[in-house]
């Protein structure tokens, strides 16, 4: 299987080029600024329409997945025009191309497309984002199934794990912190599902103990959640 993965040295992509390739995938790994350490790496500006569409056409993958994105929501409220700009846009050019060379997209999008009000989501809910984030991503939902026909959407929460040694995580924060028997400060109002990244890799490529990844497991247009 010839697999695409965007941001693939980022805290899920990286984990998703490690298992592709371990299981027999040939992977194209995009990054931007952090090289990757799986795959074939290709150094990409997600928001570089040219280049990136000579990349898509040069490689002809099978499987997109497509999980570059500023995921800093702080930073995304404090610049929404960036926002939308790499979440959104670069979403819409990424699907846009997957569809003229009839590649299988799998988007990466995130609970915050929802207000976050009541909780135990599902694909039929109403999105309602009340940030920047949130809307970037759900533009990006859209652009994904309004530009490729063959494209899923997979919604994840608070994903955590190992694999990322340049930028830490909530939970690996929390271990570092403790490890140094220092005080944790954080939020007592929030409640969420933490994802592994691992898990979620494995889930994304169809993992099972002796089938290979197929991508009919991933409904065309779902909105599914992981």
């Amino acid at each position: 299987m010839k697999t695409l993965i965007t941001g693939a040295s980022g805290l899920l992509g990286s984990k998703l080029a490690e298992l592709a390739t371990h299981s027999g995938h040939e992977v194209y790994s995009l990054y931007n600024s952090h090289p990757c350490t799986f795959g074939k790496p290709i150094q990409l500006d997600i928001t570089d329409r040219r280049t990136l569409h000579k990349v898509l056409t040069e490689t002809k993958p099978e499987v997109v997945i497509h999980t570059a994105s500023i995921t800093d929501v702080d930073l995304c409220e404090a610049n929404p025009e960036l926002a939308m700009k790499v979440n959104a846009e670069a979403t819409g050019s990424v699907s846009k191309n997957c569809e003229e060379i009839g590649s299988y997209l799998i988007y990466v999008s995130t609970d915050y497309v929802f207000n976050g009000r009541r909780g135990n989501y599902s694909e039929e809910d109403k999105p309602d984002p009340i940030n920047a984030y949130g809307s970037s991503k759900l533009r990006g939902e859209e652009e994904a199934t309004r530009n490729c026909s063959r494209a899923c959407i997979a919604r994840t929460s608070v994903i955590y794990g190992w694999g990322r040694s340049y930028r830490a995580n909530f939970a690996t924060w929390v271990y570092q912190k403790l490890r140094a028997n220092e005080q944790v400060r954080v939020v007592t109002d929030q409640f969420a599902s933490p994802t592994l990244n691992s898990n979620l890799a494995r889930m994304l490529l169809g993992y099972r103990t002796s089938n290979p990844w197929n991508p009919s497991s991933c409904r065309q247009h779902s909105n599914e959640p992981i």
